[in-house]
């Protein structure tokens, strides 16, 4: 729960104080199209890498070189808590067109929208990975 509380400050931040033209826009385009064709391969492993580098791409808005080291930890830990779940479908599929959609929001100059639209993602993210830690009595 602690990963996700500092996700929320930092990719949301990031987010909210963007703006369309920055660089790791296209960063993040690259990752929602290559989490497409893992899609299609049915490589789940291969859409979440994209999905992480994604996440990171978010984190290089803010411009802050400090945050960006902290992100990594945390990005880090995230893995390793992923790599205990046997799922990864569940942990990534439905999270290809989330990033599709606030990369959109993003592109379109709606900073706050994507902000919150994080923000719901991330409530989303949290209770599935704790759902299936449970089911696996890993919590």
């Amino acid at each position: 729960m602690d990963i996700y509380r500092v996700r929320r400050l930092i990719e949301c931040d990031a987010l909210r104080h963007s703006y369309p033209m920055h660089p790791a826009i296209n960063k993040m385009i690259d990752k929602v199209n290559e989490a497409k064709i893992f899609q299609n391969q049915q490589d789940w492993n291969g859409v979440g890498t994209c999905n992480m580098h994604f996440h990171t791409a978010i984190v290089e808005l803010s411009d802050s070189p400090r945050l960006f080291k902290q992100y990594q930890l945390i990005s880090a830990e995230l893995r390793l808590a992923f790599g205990l779940l046997n799922d990864p479908q569940l942990l990534h599929a439905p999270y290809i067109e989330k990033n599709r959609y606030i990369l959109k929001l993003l592109m379109d100059g709606k900073a706050q929208e994507a902000a919150l639209a994080m923000e719901e993602y991330l409530d989303i993210s949290e209770r599935t990975v704790l759902a299936a830690f449970s089911r696996q009595n890993l919590c």
